[in-house]
This record gives C-alpha cells, sequence and structure tokens, in this order.
C-alpha cells in the first residue's frame, strides 16, 4: 500500500512553518517593542547599532573628561582672577608709595598690605584641586582629551603662572618682584619705588591675560561639551529608530501574515484531501 505521506506537499508545509516563524516574530517584536532580537534578524541595523554603541562609549568618556577638565579650569580662572585682582591693589599701593609726603610709618603700613598680597599670591598659587591634586602643578602640563586628537590643559602649571613675568623685557619670578617691590617701599630711596611701577603693571598684564586664557578655555570646554551631549542624542535618536518596533506596520504585517497562513493551510488540506482521494479510488 503506497503512503500518504509520500504525496504530501513538502514545500506547503514548510511553507506554513516559515509563515508560522514570521507570525511568532511578529507577535514578539509587537509586545516587546523592539524591531529584532537577533542580528541575523537585521544584520545591517546590528553592525550600526554596535557603531553607535561604540562611538556613545568613546563620547562618554570624552564628556567624563570635560567634567573634570571643567571644574579644574573654573576653579583655576577664579583663582587667577582673584590674583589678577590683587596685582591691581599692588600696582595702585606701588602709586601711593611714590608719593613723597609719606612718612616712614605710612611706607610701613603700605609694605605690610604687599606682604600679605605675597603670601595670598603663594597661597593661591599652591591651593589644591577638587581632586586632592595641585591646582598649578609643577612641570609638564597635564592634558586631557576631549575629543579625537584634541587635548586641552584644564590648568596652567606654576611655571606659567609664577616665573617668566617679562619686567622691563627680563623674565622675573612673582616672589621676587613682590619681595623687591617690599624692599623698595619699605627702604628703598624714591629712585626704586619708581621702577616698582613698571613691575606693577607687568603684574597686571601677566594676571590678566592668564584669566583671558582661562575664559576661553572654559567656553571651549562648555562648547565642546555641548556638541557631545549633542551627538549622543543624535545617536540615542538613531539607535531607537532602528531598534524600535513601528508598531502600525507590524500589525499590518501580522495581519497579512495570519490570512497568508491561513490560505496556506486551507491549500494544504484541499491539496490533502485530493491526494487521499485519489489513493482510495
Amino acid at each position: 500500500m503506497e503512503s500518504i505521506n509520500r504525496n504530501r506537499p513538502n514545500d506547503s508545509i514548510q511553507r506554513q512553518a516559515e509563515l508560522s516563524a514570521l507570525i511568532g516574530r511578529a507577535e514578539e517584536s509587537i509586545a516587546s517593542g523592539k524591531s529584532f532580537t537577533r542580528p541575523s534578524e537585521a544584520p545591517s541595523s546590528w553592525l550600526e547599532i554596535s557603531s553607535l554603541g561604540r562611538k556613545s562609549a568613546i563620547e562618554s568618556s570624552w564628556l567624563n573628561n570635560i567634567g573634570r577638565a571643567g571644574i579644574m579650569a573654573q576653579q583655576a580662572e577664579s583663582s587667577l582672577d582673584t590674583m589678577a585682582s590683587g596685582a591691581i591693589r599692588v600696582k595702585e599701593l606701588v602709586i601711593l608709595a611714590n608719593n613723597e609726603t609719606l612718612s616712614t610709618a605710612d611706607r610701613e603700613v603700605i609694605a605690610i598690605e604687599l606682604e600679605s598680597l605675597r603670601d595670598q599670591f603663594n597661597q593661591l598659587a599652591q591651593a589644591e584641586d577638587s581632586y586632592g591634586g595641585k591646582l598649578f602643578h609643577t612641570g609638564d602640563p597635564i592634558q586631557m582629551r576631549i575629543d579625537t586628537n584634541v587635548l586641552v590643559t584644564p590648568s596652567p602649571n606654576l611655571q606659567t603662572v609664577t616665573q617668566a613675568i617679562d619686567v622691563g623685557g627680563v623674565p622675573n619670578d612673582l616672589d621676587t618682584i613682590m619681595t623687591t617691590m617690599i624692599d623698595a617701599v619699605r627702604t628703598g630711596t624714591a629712585g626704586d619705588r619708581a621702577l616698582q611701577l613698571d613691575a606693577g603693571d607687568s603684574l597686571i598684564n601677566h594676571f590678566s591675560n592668564l584669566v583671558a586664557s582661562q575664559g576661553l578655555l572654559v567656553n571651549r570646554l562648555d562648547q565642546q561639551e555641548d556638541r557631545l551631549n549633542q551627538s549622543q542624542l543624535t545617536s540615542t535618536e538613531r539607535r531607537s529608530a532602528l531598534e524600535s518596533t513601528d508598531v502600525p506596520e507590524a500589525i499590518s504585517r501580522f495581519q497579512s501574515l495570519l490570512v497568508n497562513l491561513e490560505a496556506a493551510q486551507k491549500l494544504y488540506a484541499t491539496s490533502s484531501s485530493i491526494s487521499l482521494i485519489r489513493l482510495i479510488s
């Protein structure tokens, strides 16, 4: 006797199995809100999502660096601004000290205030940052990466802040300038005190330039942070578009698959009936 199974339309059975699998995936996609769960279901989308993930991870590390650099840069800007204000006060005191009507006691008071400003400068120069390190460290500048091939120095080093201050074309360090100025006010001649006017201007110019440079750095960090945040938002939106199920389209596809499956089942049932009739006739 010839077996009925040998005459069944295997293609129809395979078609029903494929449609059932597609319906199952469509149901899962609608329920989970994810357009696919395995790379093989959407290879190109999976590759793009992986690339977006790597890009996002790199940008997150840059944002962390920007956050740390921003805190240090703002702290340095504040300290330098205080030193710039102190330099202006130094110049005022030097001008006052050059008034030849002052007594020795008056100049002593000025010298004492200059000493206080020198101590303030030294204290600010040796201050620690929010992470426990020196805000103005010695040696090579600390650099942080905030983009591909982009490094920034969040704060100048100690040498930049306190050394190589141009006074009449000659480099001097801050402590020497202040000490010479104090000695000139306290015990120097009128000529010695007059020379300190240029030193006062040099201090103002030096710290004003540092404050300006630091302000530009802070602005640059803010702009880079905004750019990276926007880039991450764009990546998130793109990833969501790739991963998320288009529910109306998925429901329409699901319904179409059900119709196709029902048609395949009817065709298979009809074919099976005809084969059985032929077999027993």
